[in-house]
């Protein structure tokens, strides 16, 4: 009934309105905009902005893993909304599972205002150029980016990529959280092997060393240990760990401007993609068999592990940092975690991740979600309540994280250091990283030797490249 009444109120009040010729004009809003904004308190005069934000729960969940309470979307729309006082905030989420098709969905039906990415080419399809409000804005402009977001936050807040070259370094969202994946290792299976821990000090080959060793019969329990597990999900990125692909800088995004020799060809004769495509066979066996259907390690930070070292590296890392934040200090001091080793080389390791928010090109009204995206982004507290709640595994971006609580943690604190000076920093991965899944995903199912793998790799590079090329002329 209440809800009734509310109605009737409006629409006697918006027919005042429409006679009088009184009070401001804004967008017009579509059928979905009205029904977000109707679901939302129904009393604010505030100009309303819809926010997407991906895998968020209707209701409080107690974690099995920490035994820590995540806050439900209504409340983060609450906290939101105390924030940003300003407008009125209406939080939407879609399931992480298929999220980019409903992400794009909502987007292009004109249901949302400020949407979400990490790395989706599509970006620049999906959300409007940022750049015109950073030019004029007196808080948050180009000229002080570095200023609120760590330097390798700010590098891959410009969009570049072969595909859509036009949109060279536009600014199509900014930076709220980063990953920072890493190892994770069981150190009593170190013990009763009799072989030191791994160190930050090591190669990606010589942790793949120390993961053949330890696998067999246990010398102390007398059970079948496995070295380690891989799986499909980033396993490409351990390839930057063996100087086996390259960093990219372009000004253009120009595919002809591509040094094939250097960017394509070298894949034949390379040391460092052959010993990247050995190293994986080897951990392969020394793996479960389950590992060729992304299973291997289902008794992970149980008493019962039988898996020394882990190379799932974010999904792992997630249940690891679940539990430093419990304060299991029997779980964490068994299982550790070993940040990426760095190539040889580059001194670069893993995928370079960032979660940003961004205005979608049917935002119904731009200037609110500027401020809206501004605010998301640069507030500690909002911040802070995200990471806690969504992402336990992300750290910040913020060049000054004083006041941001997880951030309290040395091992955060490492994580954040070790992004600063080690992360991948190229213009453009898309061209070698989909064909290296696809090579990884016969390695995994031990369909290819060395040779045929790195075969495989030439020629999906080459063939994306030559794609590419051919849709540009």
């Amino acid at each position: 009934m209440k809800k009734k009444w509310y109605k009737v109120v409006a629409m006697m009040l918006l027919a005042v309105l429409l006679i009088t010729g009184c009070g401001s004009a804004k967008p017009e809003a579509n059928k979905d905009s009205e029904a977000v904004a109707e679901s939302s308190s129904g009393t604010s005069d505030k100009e309303l902005v819809r926010v997407i934000v991906p895998g968020l729960s209707d209701v409080n969940v107690v974690d099995p893993i920490s035994g820590i309470e995540t806050k439900s979307l209504h409340d983060f729309e609450a906290f939101l909304n105390e924030k940003i006082a300003d407008y009125e905030i209406k939080v939407l989420t879609i399931s992480w599972d298929g999220w980019i098709q409903k992400l794009e969905a909502m987007i292009n039906a004109g249901e949302a205002d400020v949407g979400f990415f990490t790395n989706q080419e599509a970006a620049s399809q999906w959300f409007a150029d940022l750049t015109p409000y950073l030019e004029k804005d007196e808080v948050m402009n180009l000229d002080n980016l570095t200023d609120w977001f760590i330097e390798p936050a700010v590098h891959y807040s410009y969009y570049k990529s072969f595909n859509y070259p036009e949109a060279t370094n536009k600014i199509f969202g900014l930076p709220m959280t980063m990953a920072c994946n890493a190892l994770v290792y069981d150190s009593q299976l170190f013990e009763e092997w009799g072989i030191a821990e791994p160190t930050a000090d090591m190669t990606m080959s010589e942790v793949v060393d120390i993961a053949e060793q330890m696998t067999g019969a246990n010398p102390v329990t007398g059970k079948k240990n496995y070295g380690g597990q891989l799986h499909t999900s980033l396993m490409e990125w351990n390839a930057v760990s063996y100087d086996a692909v390259k960093a990219y800088s372009s000004n253009t995004m120009d595919i002809n401007e591509l040094d094939q020799a250097e960017y394509v060809d070298y894949i034949k004769t390379s040391e460092e993609v052959r010993k990247y495509m050995s190293d994986m066979i080897r951990m392969v066996d020394a793996c479960s068999e389950a590992v060729a259907t992304g299973g291997g390690a289902e008794n992970f930070f149980t008493a019962d592990n039988d898996v020394a070292i882990t190379f799932h590296a974010n999904q792992h890392l997630l249940e690891y940092m679940k539990y430093v934040y419990a304060g299991d200090n029997e779980v964490t001091a068994r299982f550790k975690p070993l940040l990426l080793p760095t190539g040889p080389e580059n001194g670069m390791a893993g995928f370079p991740e960032f979660f940003k928010f961004a205005m979608t090109k049917t935002a119904s009204n731009p200037d609110a979600a500027w401020e809206v995206i501004k605010t998301l982004t640069t507030d500690k507290e909002i911040v802070d309540f995200y990471l806690t709640n969504y992402q336990p595994d992300k750290i910040t971006c913020l060049k000054d994280y004083d006041g941001v609580t997880l951030m309290e943690y040395d091992i955060n604190k490492a994580r954040y250091e070790y992004q600063l000076k080690a992360m991948f920093i190229t213009d453009d991965y898309w061209y070698w990283r989909t064909t290296l899944k696809e090579v990884n995903n016969q390695l995994l199912s031990k369909q290819y030797t060395e040779e045929e793998a790195v075969e495989a790799f030439y020629e999906g590079v080459n063939s994306w490249v030559e794609n590419i090329k051919s849709q540009a002329r």
